[in-house]
C-alpha cells in the first residue's frame, strides 16, 4: 500500500534507520478495512511495526471469511 494513503488514513508511524514502519495495533484497532502479512511485523522498542509495502486492503473474501469465523473477544 502506498505511504501516502496510510498517512491520509492516520495511521501511526515512526521511522527507524530511515525506514517508515506503522503500527500494527493501530492498523488492528481503528482500520479494520486494511489487514497485514504477520509473517513481515517487526518489533522496535516493544512495538509491533510494518511497512507499507505489507499492508493490503481487505477484499470481500476477506470479510466472508471474517463473518464466518469471528474472533472471540475475552
Amino acid at each position: 500500500m502506498l505511504k501516502s494513503i496510510l498517512k491520509d488514513k492516520n495511521v501511526k508511524s515512526i521511522i527507524n534507520n530511515d525506514i517508515e514502519y506503522f503500527d500494527v495495533q493501530d492498523i488492528k484497532d481503528n482500520h479494520p478495512e486494511l489487514k497485514i502479512d504477520v509473517k513481515e511485523i517487526v518489533h522496535i522498542n516493544g512495538t509491533a511495526m510494518i511497512t507499507a509495502q505489507y499492508i493490503y486492503v481487505t477484499t470481500e473474501f476477506d470479510r466472508m471469511i471474517k463473518q464466518v469465523f469471528p474472533k472471540d473477544k475475552k
